[in-house]
């Protein structure tokens, strides 16, 4: 690269000196200070080079990122192990082609995987399961047990990204949930389903949760405004969330690591829909395990089915 139109500057400066200096000039201290700046302007050639070098690999790696801040339709989501896979995905766009910031958003009637984006452009989207059925549609499922096909028993970091398939069993992510609650104001739905083919509701008017640096505290659940399932999660307001190898419940032992699963434990629950799939009536032995709602079958039942779904509050 040069700044003098095709003519390096060295060449330039050549041309100079032979210009304008004469041959007596040419000797002693004068050729000496000749010679220094002509050492210098190259150096600072060199270094001009370097510089448009190093800024045009910058600009390489930043294209990529531009790239996801203008997703193409039907473009696919990215999966890995360590969050939920995201097979058939939809990219529904909105708004002159931006994605929908929630499952509210979303302009379709069917459920299913879709991409949305609560907070464009500062992170990427996410890929969810849309609830497009259920009282209005326009709900995120974060959670959800059906046969026992996931294993719950995970690790903070698990938990923490979200694990399980979107079409069967799964956590969507302590990571995705606190993006979820914080970016707006969100109701919570708790679906349950027992063996006899009972079913029972708890529906929550606000639900939000904090960031890791809070241990994914769950800060706010406003009324159960319709609870035939009874409300077995209001007595969780306030706590942290617990896994076996991040005990930060107040109880004298690890909750998540006696009773399996992982949750907002105090001493220590009276839900949790992330234990064991143990299928039913309980021994007095594994009393408080399983996937549990207390208010609904009480500590010695494990519930066949749960979904956890959390929606904007407003209009659609």
């Amino acid at each position: 690269m040069s700044i003098f139109r095709g003519t390096t500057a060295t060449t330039w400066f050549q041309a100079l000196v032979c210009c304008c200096v004469t041959a007596d000039n040419l000797s002693g201290f004068y050729y000496e200070n000749i010679e220094s700046r002509l050492n210098a302007i190259q150096a600072f050639e060199r270094d001009l080079l370097t510089y448009t070098n190093h800024t045009v690999q910058q600009l390489k790696l930043m294209t990529p990122l531009l790239s996801k801040l203008q997703l193409a339709p039907q473009q696919q989501a990215t999966t890995s192990s360590s969050s939920p896979p995201s097979s058939s995905l939809s990219s529904v766009q909105i708004n002159g082609g931006t994605l929908a910031a929630s499952c509210r958003e979303v302009p379709a009637t069917t459920s299913g995987i879709y991409r949305i984006d609560p907070n464009y452009p500062f992170q990427e989207p996410m890929a969810v399961y849309c609830e497009q059925s259920y009282e209005g549609g326009g709900w995120t499922v974060i959670q959800r047990r059906m046969d026992g096909s996931v294993n719950f028993m995970r690790d903070w970091q698990e938990y923490k990204r979200g694990f399980g398939t979107l079409r069967g069993e799964f956590w969507l992510g302590l990571d995705q949930i606190h993006r979820l609650t914080n970016v707006a104001r969100h109701e919570l739905v708790v679906l349950l389903e027992d063996f006899d083919g009972g079913r029972a509701t708890a529906r929550y008017d606000h639900f939000r949760i904090g960031a890791e640096s809070v241990n994914y505290g769950l800060l706010e659940l406003g009324r159960c405004v319709s609870c035939s399932a009874g409300d077995s999660l209001d007595i969780h307001l306030n706590e942290s969330f617990s896994t076996y190898d991040r005990d930060n419940s107040k109880a004298l032992f690890n909750c998540a690591a006696k009773f399996g699963g992982a949750w907002w434990f105090y001493r220590c629950h009276k839900s949790n829909l992330n234990g064991e799939y143990l299928r039913g009536k309980l021994p007095e032995s594994q009393d408080s395990k399983g996937v549990m709602w207390n208010s609904f079958r009480g500590s010695l039942y494990s519930l066949k089915s749960s979904k956890m779904m959390i929606r904007p509050v407003g209009k659609r």
